[in-house]
């Protein structure tokens, strides 16, 4: 298949993740923010993530790529950063559970800003990312804790409703020994902006052809700016 965009060992496909993915031999790292469970309810009535059934349908499609995650991480002793909320957290859960690739740690990314909420709720000032490991892999740093702090600021997202600091996901790279990076659900493409900081090569998958346009302009410029 050839690529949206190649060059200086980062690559970008356009298309369905779950088709790109079977032709993808192995990567040492695969770190990514799918989309989270919201609105996919069946009635009105069921709030934003749906009834149980519809949660068990989105475990399904979990499933389908992370089986090949799984694939293409164990060859090389590697791993998988997840982004997820605690609305989708038991979506990623079940998916682990049926593939049988338990969720090692969860980290907690504190954003050190209050984000927006309903009125009768806890406004939210943090999101998750579960790690999942194979045989051989560990973190070298064993004084890493499950809570990270990376300020997020709203007035600094310029690509992507849903973008992650590039300085937070550097620090994914590097903390878990970096070498070939892959994002399945490359969004604005910062996973490869980080990957690159960090000398690594790294391969991203989006089906929204604008955004892959947007992550090869990113790329593209000389200087970048976080």
């Amino acid at each position: 298949m050839k690529p949206y965009y190649e060059h200086g060992g980062i690559t970008i496909y356009h298309g369905d993740s779950r088709e790109i993915l079977q032709m993808i031999r192995r990567a040492r790292l695969v770190v990514t923010d799918p989309p989270y469970v919201f609105g996919i309810a069946s009635t009105s009535s069921e709030g934003k993530s749906g009834g149980w059934g519809d949660m068990m349908n989105a475990a399904i499609w979990y499933e389908s790529w992370m089986l090949e995650a799984r694939r293409i991480t164990t060859a090389s002793s590697g791993a998988m950063w997840v982004f997820n909320s605690w609305r989708s957290l038991s979506v990623l859960a079940k998916a682990a559970m049926s593939l049988r690739w338990p969720i090692e740690s969860l980290l907690v990314w504190d954003k050190e800003r209050i984000g927006p909420g309903g009125p009768r709720g806890l406004r939210p000032s943090y999101e998750l990312a579960a790690l999942f490991v194979q045989d051989g892999f560990a973190l070298e740093n064993r004084g890493l804790p499950d809570i990270w702090r990376h300020k997020w600021s709203c007035s600094k997202i310029e690509h992507h409703a849903a973008e992650k600091p590039v300085e937070l996901l550097r620090r994914m790279i590097r903390e878990s020994g970096g070498g070939l990076v892959l994002d399945p659900f490359m969004g604005s493409g910062s996973t490869l902006i980080a990957a690159r900081a960090e000398k690594c090569e790294a391969i991203g998958i989006e089906i929204d052809e604008r955004y892959c346009e947007i992550a090869a302009r990113r790329l593209a410029q000389e200087v970048l700016t976080f």
